[in-house]
């Protein structure tokens, strides 16, 4: 088969990448017995139903049903088609796999993505040797050192500037030999229409490579040195970048997140690298735009507890606010850390020192809701009483949407004492507005449609009962994936002859398996399938059933063969009796008469 990896690469490159290192790079991983849990890349969750099976080398959610081996989850988490995902293992432990049997098709798409990471890595190069070793950099480079940068941060996040020209960039990758179409598509050229001339999409600015989760840049942030706007430039979107799906400074600040269990969530790149240069190495920020559900879920994959560090202007706090719903929707633990009114985190440093930003803004963040309320508070003259009710209760209702009972006391009694208002009155008051907000909430749920299931197309939580024989089918394909011997018997005594067209399927690539020579290994058999999609997936289920009672109980797996069995049986008779009919209709006595002797048989035997 053209494109097809050999089997013993894939089995070499499999069993080389663990699947907890794996997955541990993209999922915080808890290890539960002998195995580990952590929250669902794949759907969103606050409880873990994400598992990894070490033993069998398999993940399953039981949240969402996704599940498979290291290549279904590469796959699935990077959006790669399968020999891609096993070139990018292979790749990440050191084995070369030679490309020259892969299809056209995917020969061209693999080239198209190499030659763009391979200019982003020339451009990112290029930036920074201007800026650092040229004159056309000077500028730039006196504007970041008089911003207290380090030569040894402006290295580390590979920092660079791009000249004040409309080709630069284009001459080089032109001499390079790179498409300037593809460039273009790429993000690093620019044309007014398709039948101008391409030119550098950056000129004259500051560059901030970006970029993915393996470390490769696929993007670029800019800053203007004067006046020009707008201010600040990212790269648009690209096959290479999403800039919802990514996270400044992710894939260097990961360790220390997971270590330190705490990511700091800023507004941009430079708050980041400011903070990274005064300690802050957990530092994280989105990609000029506000906060995304699919980044909320990213952080939450890496830490339960974030603090926010946003500019303290009202853009800033509502970017707080939004940023905070979408973390705590994801399952954070949300925190804001205050500067003071005019100051972003970058000017703070500059002005009071690293160990400063440190000490007073970020171990002095505050709660989520003590900060809602700070903020509530400061919308009112507290001096006037009209003011100082209107603020109660707009405080009451934030308080009414916490989902701790102690929470709530807390902050009831705080605003009682301060106000010298009777407590029970302020509960009361608390529960009412709680009601309103419930009744408020049912009237948007019934209009909107809203349900609050996972995802309903694939929630495994409410499964309707199965017939036996598609129960048995089930526990024998689990089973012949254990076991080499079961997987003989079971071709003895059913063959082809599974009810489910899927599970057929399944048990033609077993036997075919075991009879080039492979020993029973769930997670290498799903390897074995490679790109058949449908029946991974199917595989990748069913090897999580727990059968290991089953492998020794030579009667339990005769009770599964027979019901199997019985099942074909059943239909067979099912079609004899149409035939009989259709034959007494037809006034043909012999023929159901014939049918009729050879029901007798069958009957007995499924009884």
């Amino acid at each position: 088969m053209a494109g097809r990896i050999p089997e013993d690469v894939i089995e070499r490159v499999r069993s080389q990448n663990d699947i907890v290192d794996v997955i541990g790079q993209y999922v915080h991983l808890k290890k539960t017995g002998r195995n580990y849990f952590g929250l669902c890349p794949f759907h969103s969750e606050k409880s873990p139903s994400f598992a990894v099976h070490p033993d069998k080398q398999l993940f399953r959610c039981y949240g969402c049903g996704e599940s498979g081996n290291v290549f279904s989850f590469v796959m699935k988490v990077e959006g790669l088609e399968f020999p891609e995902a096993v070139y990018n293992l292979a790749q990440r432990v050191g084995i070369d796999i030679p490309r020259e049997e892969s299809t056209p098709e995917n020969e061209k798409a693999r080239k198209r993505k190499e030659s763009m990471l391979a200019a982003h890595d020339l451009v990112a190069k290029l930036y920074h040797h201007l800026l650092l070793n040229t004159d056309h950099g000077a500028q730039a480079r006196n504007y970041l050192l008089n911003r207290q940068m380090q030569l040894a941060t402006i290295e580390e996040f590979g920092l660079g500037y791009s000249p004040d020209s409309w080709d630069f960039i284009t001459q080089r990758l032109a001499k390079r030999g790179f498409s300037l179409s593809l460039m273009e598509e790429a993000g690093l050229l620019s044309q007014k229409d398709r039948s101008s001339r391409p030119f550098d999409r950056f000129r004259g600015r500051v560059m901030f490579p970006i970029h993915n989760s393996q470390g490769q840049v696929v993007a670029f942030g800019a800053r203007t040195l004067g006046d020009d706007q707008p201010k600040y430039l990212n790269s648009p979107e690209t096959p290479l970048f999403n800039k919802s799906h990514l996270l400044f400074n992710l894939h260097r600040a990961r360790t220390q997140i997971r270590k330190q269990q705490e990511a700091v969530l800023f507004e941009g790149y430079v708050d980041v690298i400011s903070a990274w240069q005064a300690g802050v190495h957990n530092g994280i920020a989105s990609l000029g735009t506000s906060l995304t559900e699919q980044q909320a879920r990213i952080i939450r994959r890496n830490t339960e507890t974030v603090i926010l560090c946003y500019d303290s202007d009202q853009a800033g706090i509502e970017a707080a606010f939004k940023g905070a719903d979408l973390l705590v929707a994801a399952g954070c633990t949300v925190k804001v850390a205050q500067m003071p009114q005019g100051m972003d985190p970058d000017d703070y440093i500059q002005q009071y020192g690293g160990e400063r930003f440190k000490q007073e803004i970020l171990l002095n963040a505050a709660s989520l809701t003590a900060y809602r309320l700070q903020v509530i508070r400061s919308r009112h003259t507290l001096t006037d009483e009209t003011e100082r009710m209107k603020f109660v209760h707009e405080a009451l209702e934030e308080i009414s949407r916490l989902p701790s009972a102690v929470e709530r006391d807390h902050y009831l009694r705080q605003i009682s004492e301060e106000f010298h208002l009777s407590l029970d009155a302020m509960k009361q008051e608390q529960k009412k507005i709680f009601k309103q907000q419930k009744k408020a909430e049912n009237r948007d749920n019934l209009k909107d449609g809203w349900n609050n299931s996972i995802d309903s197309s694939r929630s495994v939580a409410e499964k309707p009962m199965l017939p036996a024989y598609i129960k048995s089918e089930q526990y024998l394909l689990s089973l012949m994936m254990h076991s080499a011997e079961i997987a003989e018997q079971v071709q003895m005594k059913v063959g082809a002859d599974f009810a489910v067209e899927d599970h057929a399927a399944l048990a033609a690539h077993i036997y075919r398996y075991y009879s080039e020579g492979y020993t029973s290994d769930p997670a290498r058999f799903i390897s074995f399938l490679q790109d058949e999609k449908r029946l991974v997936e199917k595989a990748s289920e069913l090897a999580m059933m727990d059968v290991q009672a089953h492998l020794h109980a030579p009667r339990a797996v005769s009770d599964y063969i027979e019901q199997v069995v019985k099942n074909v049986k059943r239909m067979q008779i099912e079609q004899l009796e149409r035939e009989q009919r259709m034959y007494e209709r037809a006034g043909n006595t012999a023929e159901a008469v014939r049918i009729s002797l050879e029901l007798i048989p069958l009957k007995r035997s499924v009884k």
